[in-house]
């Protein structure tokens, strides 16, 4: 697919440590049906042989190399990066992804054709491209649970072209500079798991919508610069949830009461970690309430500059922004039982992203509109 005006788009890929996967992944977006671009590889101080394997592709004049000498995270990675991009467009790219060919031009389609749009993703697909690994994230009431739409159900299902989501996920998305220029990128503090939210949030302040654009497909590994530490990842989503929490709920008896819920949510689950002698988890958690209390004045200041400048109202980024409502009881279960009771109701989240096909089959649960393979 190609556009007859193109809006020069900056492609911003952050590697840390991924000389399994860059070659791959550049190779894909250098073939991009999209000739107005530049793509801009920002390298965290690796210690493979990332660097020597882009080195490979600067014959091509559209690859801008940029090196940190040290690992500053997924979110200052990418801030990085924009200091040195110039395109109308910031699309933000994992270097374990393999892009189709129109991922871009669908995804500028999409911002062009409508100005509601503040950022945007593409529909993600597992790295065999068989199943879907995401089409974004549902939040619910408290911001006490997250989910991913459609995750591991066919690749083939036929949603809807475009349709809002809570918050995108960070592995292929896109928003316009002027938006950037108003609303800013991303926190460093917390250099992973508070990027693709905090954006999608910012967004949503001022008064843009944040979407899936399902025609637009990429393949993604998944984790593949992250080291598995449960102690780190516990630690960063809920420094993240804390921020997210003043952030999201403007008038104070709400927000004392998300905060309310998490602190006994929180809790709960750390009984049940102790009970299964996780302690590590329990820990993280600890830590993450002290960098609350600690830091306390950051995310006051931070919650009154956001709300400075909003353009939506208090009542109607909730709606936007908190998507799916469970009673009080089900945040203090254990949370497999909390999870199971949002997981049904994201299903019948899922159903409404359905597009009537003119050739239908169902999966076994018999909820899901099929494209008949060709």
């Amino acid at each position: 697919m190609q556009l007859h005006n193109q809006p020069s788009v900056s492609v911003i890929i952050v590697n840390f440590n991924g000389e399994r996967y860059l070659a791959n992944c550049l190779t894909s977006v250098l073939n991009t049906a999209y000739s107005n671009l530049e793509v801009i590889l920002v390298d965290n101080g690796s210690s493979d042989s990332s660097m020597e394997i882009a080195q490979a592709f600067k014959g091509d004049s559209r690859l801008k190399l940029v090196q940190s000498q040290v690992n500053v995270g997924f979110s200052g990675g990418n801030n990085l990066g924009f200091n040195h991009s110039s395109g109308d467009y910031i699309a933000f790219l994992n270097n374990d992804t393999i892009v189709e060919p129109d991922w871009l031009s669908r995804l500028v389609e999409a911002m062009q054709n409508d100005d509601t749009i503040g950022l945007a993703q593409s529909k993600i697909l597992t790295i065999d491209g068989k199943k879907i690994q995401t089409v974004g994230w549902l939040f619910s009431n408290y911001l006490i649970t997250k989910h991913q739409l459609c995750e591991n159900k066919p690749c083939t299902l036929k949603l809807q072209p475009v349709f809002e989501i809570s918050f995108v996920c960070g592995a292929s998305m896109i928003i316009k500079r002027e938006l950037v220029d108003e609303i800013g990128l991303f926190d460093s503090t917390i250099p992973f798991y508070y990027d693709d939210t905090l954006l999608s949030l910012k967004a949503w302040l001022a008064g843009k919508r944040v979407v899936t654009v399902s025609n637009s497909k990429i393949r993604h590994v998944g984790g593949a610069s992250s080291a598995w530490n449960i102690e780190l990842i516990t630690l960063n989503l809920l420094k993240a949830k804390i921020c997210l929490m003043f952030d999201t709920y403007y008038h104070l008896d709400e927000l004392a009461r998300a905060i309310s819920v998490n602190v006994l949510s929180t809790t709960v689950n750390a009984l049940f970690s102790l009970k299964r002698k996780n302690i590590e988890i329990i820990y993280a958690n600890t830590q993450g309430f002290v960098w609350g209390l600690k830091n306390f004045r950051y995310l006051w200041q931070n919650r009154l500059n956001r709300w400075s400048k909003s353009k939506i109202s208090a009542e109607k980024l909730k709606e936007k922004f908190v998507r799916i409502s469970l009673p009080l009881p089900f945040y203090v279960m254990p949370s497999k039982l909390a999870n199971d009771s949002f997981v049904s109701e994201v299903i019948k989240y899922e159903k409404k992203l359905l597009q009537v096909c003119p050739i239908l089959a169902t999966d076994s649960s018999g909820l899901f509109c099929l494209e008949k393979n060709r």
